[in-house]
């Protein structure tokens, strides 16, 4: 997002703010200011809203009030039956990804950048508007944990397939049914290298992150006759290329000449000879039933929800969760949420994608140019290192917070930008703000309306220091009551409360 000098101006008639005004401001705040609201202090829905969804937005926190937190999670665990009318009709903005990947890569080089837009353009609309929000995260967490990089051959047109056809259906099953979709994903077969292997010269790649990565995790137990037989069972599995004679390109296709069909030993389990794809098949049902992979996934699943260092009791809780129900994952999410663990966790820092999505949340923006502006986000994305499936290696973007720490500017400068963004029919909704400060009863008392934003934004009231501090940055550069309110936002939206969860 570029910061309008024009509509800066013209909106707020203030010339004395800059990014080095706010930088400044946020360097010299005293140790222990604008920290993330602890656990003593924290709010039960505000909690479930930070964890749950991709922020606070107008009227969530009411609506959780209403119905309670356990039905909240209820019905975002029962995602299907949440009506998204509104979101599908702003997704009408990205029609490609209704297409098969497959398709559109005759015409590579020119169908590159509208296909890089609505992929990015649909993920970040789903991620703002979307009323199934555990879902959409859930999806995240998939996309990570199965990770494909967009910048290799055509895995960015395929990755159009991958998200509507093998992520998102199973997003919510059980962790077979989305091992199984990955397994058959074109995006996957060619990223990791598995489209040309065959009984002559098996590729190890797909084989060993399979186990490494998709299951078992590194200290799994596996072996490397393990890594070899997996390859070899999996020799044949393939796509669908532009020479087919039946099929259009960039499809699942199990090419049985290429498949080695001799008997294979996984994890000590014989796979019979002459199997065919079933011996692919049986091989991720041992993988998925195995107790390290229960393990690893559970670890994972609880590093997201819940801390970067997953408390050993919770993952022992959900690794016996996992085998009891055959790993599926809503009761994997039920446990969670329901632990103490959950309700005890440590403020977690925000990765780039959730600070700018929670940014956009909660200044309830209403995109009325989608592409346009999706591509200016994605841009910024790019600044902060975390624009979705651009991780080259296979292990998908880290999920703590230490690997994000060390790169705030980004962040600050997207603060001030999405507080003052006026191009293309698209701003902040401050007619919203303004009613929500009217109806609270504050729009004419300037630490109220502040303690309003904070407890909106953050979960929690500033503290005497952080009142001092803010008013300082308020007032520096404009007397009028609104224009003070927004500057104070501004610095609640970069302070290091915001940048966690």
């Amino acid at each position: 997002m570029m910061l309008s000098r024009r509509n800066f101006l013209k909106v707020f008639g203030v010339s004395g703010l800059s990014f080095s005004g706010l930088a400044t401001t946020l360097a010299k705040a005293p140790p222990g200011t604008f920290a993330p609201a602890q656990i003593g202090e924290r709010d039960p829905i505000q909690h479930i809203i930070n964890r749950l969804t991709f922020g606070p937005q107008p009227g969530l926190y009411d609506y959780i009030s209403q119905i309670g937190v356990d039905e909240f999670i209820e019905r975002q665990l029962d995602y299907e039956s949440i009506q998204d009318n509104e979101t599908d009709h702003r997704l009408q903005a990205f029609p490609l990804i209704n297409e098969h990947g497959g398709d559109l890569i005759a015409d590579m080089d020119n169908n590159r950048r509208r296909v890089l837009i609505d992929l990015i353009g649909s993920w970040l609309t789903r991620a703002i508007y979307s009323n199934r929000q555990l879902y959409e995260r859930m999806v995240h967490f998939w996309s990570d944990h199965f990770n494909v990089y967009i910048n290799k051959g055509p895995v960015l047109f395929l990755k159009l397939d991958d998200d509507r056809d093998h992520i998102r259906p199973n997003a919510m099953l059980s962790f077979i049914d989305v091992l199984r979709a990955s397994a058959q994903s074109p995006a996957m077969l060619f990223y990791l290298d598995n489209a040309l292997s065959n009984d002559f010269a098996p590729n190890e790649n797909y084989g060993r992150e399979l186990l490494e990565l998709h299951t078992l995790g590194v200290n799994g137990g596996y072996t490397e006759d393990d890594v070899k037989a997996v390859s070899r069972v999996f020799t044949g599995w393939s796509i669908t290329n532009f020479r087919e004679p039946n099929s259009p390109p960039g499809r699942f296709i199990f090419r049985r000449v290429a498949h080695d069909s001799r008997e294979a030993i996984v994890l000590g389990e014989v796979i019979p000879a002459n199997s065919g794809i079933d011996a692919g098949y049986q091989v991720l049902e041992i993988l998925a039933k195995h107790p390290s992979t229960a393990q690893f996934i559970s670890s994972k699943l609880i590093r997201r929800f819940v801390a970067d260092t997953p408390p050993q009791s919770l993952v022992d809780l959900c690794t016996q969760v996992y085998l009891d129900t055959g790993g599926d994952i809503k009761s994997l999410l039920r446990e969670i949420f329901r632990s103490d663990e959950f309700w005890q966790a440590p403020p977690k820092f925000k990765r780039p994608f959730e600070y700018v999505v929670g940014l956009l949340r909660v200044l309830n923006y209403d995109v009325q140019r989608p592409r346009r502006f999706y591509e200016t986000v994605a841009y910024l994305l790019i600044s902060m290192g975390h624009l979705p499936f651009n991780w080259p290696a296979p292990n998908g973007y880290p999920d703590v917070g230490r690997y994000w720490m060390d790169n705030l500017l980004p962040r600050w400068n997207a603060a001030l930008a999405a507080m003052f963004y006026d191009e293309d029919d698209t701003s902040p909704d401050y007619t919203g703000l303004v009613a929500m400060l009217q109806n609270a009863g504050v729009i004419n008392d300037a630490e109220a309306a502040l303690q309003f934003m904070a407890r909106y934004m953050l979960g929690r009231e500033l503290t005497g220091d952080e009142l001092t501090i803010t008013f300082e940055f308020m007032r520096g550069s404009t007397d009028d009551l609104w224009e003070q309110l927004i500057l104070g936002t501004v610095l609640i939206l970069a302070s290091p409360a915001f940048q966690y969860k």
